[in-house]
């Protein structure tokens, strides 16, 4: 059996051709998701520059020109995700530049769209992906809340913080970002961002590549953020579930945001099952954190994390951390102690051409781990 398995993963690597990163990450849309709701978000899908306007000196209005970014923009995991990834219009040889990405989903339990995003800049590193925002469209506006994470009221309670996409048109859209320090009676504009799309296409680079936004790793250089760099890369083998049933699955895996976080996206093909993992460190929490979200129905985004990262190191589940509604604070359960976590992801072994892992649950605080899935990956050749 052990030889077998070997045998197979060989042959997979062999015939399997490198995909580009929209057909590894789903972007084709499946029937489960081609709903007007969950497509709310479709109008921003292409590749776009965008104007960042900050306020002008008197505060009345905002700047005609500001800084420039690119964002490329589409579906994944088969239309249940919208992602973004976001860089600068020019950049500069050498020099480290803020980078960003976002995912949002429409969670239909609770009737709103989640979005997650992690814009780190040299100045900021950040909360890795831990930065959430909730709401809904209402009239072509969609406008989504959260507990600012650094802001705060006189009072030292978290501002609240506003996200507005209007204006949109086939081509073009508004953004604003605004908060307020007295639950809504003033709102303050911070910024407003002109988009204008450039092609309504996004083009992928070949999954061998880095994903778009990783330029020269100038960001996050320091060897806390590189706990999880062993998992870079295409790998193939199989997963088996907790019967000992096997079947095919892939992993392809690349750094982004300039070096502050990797993503792994997950595949087994003969159950439909996609998944996207970000890992990223936190210097604020002082922890490593994973967002995850699958294609599957009726199941949301989920954060792990664990104070390292890399071979041995089992991320626990983290469920005091998502976002709750607009105002309620979750930052502060970031560093909750979680060691009673009934589920998690354990990484065994991470070599140069072995990748094992598995995902882990157990009945109680103080049972024995069991194997839900365990995947043994080989380097793709």
């Amino acid at each position: 059996m052990f030889l077998e398995y070997f045998v197979t993963a060989a042959l997979i690597a062999q015939d399997e051709d490198v995909r580009d990163w929209g057909d590894v990450l789903g972007t084709e849309i499946a029937e489960e998701w081609n709903t007007p709701i969950h497509r709310q978000f479709d109008f921003w899908v292409g590749e776009w520059d965008a104007n960042w306007r900050g306020q002008e000196e008197d505060g009345l209005d905002h700047v005609e020109v500001g800084s420039g970014s690119r964002q490329l923009v589409l579906p994944i995991l088969d239309g249940k995700a919208v992602m973004e990834l976001a860089m600068p219009s020019e950049l500069t040889p050498g020099e480290g530049q803020g980078h960003g990405f976002s995912l949002r989903y429409y969670d239909i339990e609770n009737e709103r769209w989640i979005m997650a995003q992690h814009w780190p800049n040299p100045q900021y590193d950040g909360v890795a992906f831990l930065d959430q925002l909730t709401g809904v469209e209402r009239f072509g506006r969609i406008m989504v809340f959260s507990p600012d994470l650094r802001r705060t009221t006189p009072e030292g309670d978290p501002q609240i913080r506003r996200y507005t996409f209007s204006d949109i048109r086939e081509d073009a859209f508004r953004w604003d970002g605004a908060n307020t320090i007295d639950h809504g009676s003033r709102w303050l504009t911070w910024m407003a961002v002109d988009f204008r799309e450039t092609d309504p296409v996004v083009h992928m680079p070949p999954s061998d590549q880095p994903l778009p936004g990783y330029n020269e790793g100038l960001l996050c250089t320091d060897d806390t953020h590189r706990g999880m760099d062993g998992v870079v890369g295409l790998w193939s083998g199989v997963a088996t579930s907790a019967n000992g049933n096997e079947e095919p699955a892939h992993i392809s895996a690349s750094q982004m945001l300039d070096g502050c976080g990797v993503m792994v996206a997950f595949e087994r093909p003969d159950s439909a099952y996609r998944s996207v993992t970000f890992w990223s460190w936190s210097p604020v929490v002082e922890r490593w954190f994973a967002l995850y979200l699958n294609n599957q129905p009726g199941q949301g985004h989920r954060y792990y994390s664990a104070e390292t990262a890399g071979e041995g190191v089992g991320f626990n589940y983290h469920p005091g951390v998502n976002i709750v509604d607009a105002e309620t604070p979750y930052l502060a359960n970031a560093q909750d102690d979680i060691s009673d976590a009934l589920q998690r992801i354990r990484w065994l072994e991470i070599g140069e051409t072995e990748l094992v892992f598995r995902v882990e649950s157990r009945p109680s605080e103080n049972a024995v781990w069991q194997m839900r899935r365990e995947y043994r990956m080989q380097a793709n050749e």
